[in-house]
């Protein structure tokens, strides 16, 4: 388990206090324009600055060919990204100021869900789309987490938790390095061990030692106080939170993304309503309505079958972790989902669905949300390749009439390529597919730039 530290901003590197002057390549000046949020190590022409070579954070400035501005962003040497815009055709100023101005810009544009009274649980900071290239917030009830996926971010943490703590007023703040930051010699010891937890100096305000929050309660991952050692202990860490009516647990030092899987939200809501339709549907059929969930993490998508009126819900990952939270959200929501059975079986999803199939299991419903697949170009066949496979052994186990739930969350596979590749898989597996309806990101997942889209789910019926 990744240890709980107390994060001191002392322990964050300083700052820079230079600019750097970039100039790009003609192609690199048009997508700049165009508004991309990346400049790459191929499109800059000259760097230059005082004070030796660039470091992680340092702030750029690209100009034009004749020396007009176009961009301000972060640097980071070491990365094929090599500037992440903050601001493009308008000048900025990098620092408190802006990180208080563009998230409270973003709590704006997703006003539905901050207000909404049976969710709290959204994405408050996705990245590029929301002025932030290199990183993510998401908040989960009175906690948040943020992700960071660059160096470049870590002399400006100190001025983002202020506007984290202005805007939010969260009682525990979460920071996640990537693998590749966890890795970086600018990160600070406790995050190259994986994670670490701020609960206080969030307020900016250091002039009582020991920076407060607002919130006197702050809770904390144990009960030393905050100059204690790292806690290591079992006892996982969780941020409980609501999601349309369920009461649901993040798990960031333990789980995937920031702890649980926000993303497939509005799908999980769409799969409840549709479970819904078709009993009412068929409501003559006898059996038991069944669901299979593949790849199902802690069970999101079985909670909202099951409150659709799925009888029997099954489960299948290859986390026996994930599968027990699972199991817990099924305890903790048994009042919303009814005698709903929910099942587990942990192991391989497609020996489990090919042993599944081999036991003369069917089902009613069946989800397939994988990982990623293809997290490099040279991976994208073999994920168009596993597609098409899962499809096959899906399409083995749902009855006829049946709905498949399939995702796809890669931003190297289209929504063409991804459609097509469940078609083909259905195909070759002698059967016909009726789509019901295609879905991209949610609200708090905005897409501003073609390599942003990552996620796709189609919904179909088994002819």
């Amino acid at each position: 388990m990744p240890r709980s530290i107390h994060l001191d901003p002392d322990t964050l590197p300083p700052p820079g206090e230079r600019a750097l002057a970039i100039r790009l390549h003609p192609p690199g000046e048009r997508a700049v324009r165009s508004g991309h949020p990346w400049v790459f190590e191929g499109s800059i022409r000259s760097v230059k600055g005082k004070g030796g070579p660039p470091r992680p954070g340092d702030v750029g400035v690209v100009f034009d060919r004749k020396d007009r501005f176009l961009a301000v962003g972060l640097f980071d040497p070491d990365s094929p990204i090599r500037l992440r815009i903050l601001s493009s055709g308008t000048q900025a100023e990098v620092g408190p100021g802006l990180f208080h101005h563009r998230l409270g810009e973003a709590l704006k544009r997703r006003q539905e869900l901050v207000s909404h009274p049976a969710t709290s649980g959204y994405r408050v900071l996705h990245g590029e789309a929301d002025g932030f290239s290199g990183l993510v917030m998401d908040r989960y009830g009175d906690g948040v987490v943020l992700k960071v996926y660059t160096p470049a971010w870590l002399p400006h943490l100190r001025f983002l938790l202020p506007a984290i703590h202005d805007h939010l007023a969260p009682k525990a703040v979460a920071v996640l390095a990537s693998r590749a930051l966890a890795r970086h010699p600018w990160a600070p010891p406790a995050l190259q061990k994986g994670a670490f937890l701020a609960t206080r100096d969030l307020s900016g305000d250091r002039r009582s030692g020991n920076g407060s929050a607002s919130n006197p309660e702050t809770p904390r991952p144990s009960k030393d106080p905050p100059s204690a050692a790292p806690r290591t202990d079992p006892a996982p860490f969780s941020l409980p939170f609501t999601e349309h009516g369920f009461a649901l647990e993040a798990h960031p030092f333990q789980g995937h993304k920031t702890g649980f899987y926000l993303d497939q939200r509005e799908n999980r809501r769409r799969l409840e309503e549709m479970v819904a339709r078709i009993r009412w549907e068929e409501n003559s059929r006898s059996g038991p309505f069944r669901v299979l969930n593949v790849f199902s993490y802690t069970g999101g998508f079985s909670l909202y079958a099951a409150r659709g009126g799925a009888q029997e819900v099954v489960s299948v990952d290859l986390s026996g972790p994930a599968l027990a939270q699972a199991r817990r959200h099924f305890e903790i929501n048994r009042h919303v989902v009814g005698s709903a059975n929910h099942r587990t079986r942990e192991g391989d999803a497609f020996k489990v669905m090919e042993e599944l199939a081999a036991e003369g299991e069917r089902f009613d419903v069946v989800v397939v949300d994988p990982p990623s697949f293809a997290k490099a170009r040279n991976e994208v066949g073999g994920a168009l390749g596993a597609y098409r496979a899962l499809t096959g052994l899906a399409l083995a186990l749902l009855r006829p009439g049946g709905l498949l739930v399939q995702a796809s969350c890669s931003s190297r596979i289209s929504e063409e390529d991804f459609v097509s590749a469940v078609h083909a898989g259905a195909r070759g597996a002698g059967h016909q597919l009726r789509e019901e309806l295609r879905t991209g990101h949610a609200l708090d997942h905005p897409v501003t730039f073609p390599e942003g889209h990552y996620l796709n789910c189609l919904f179909a019926r088994l002819e």
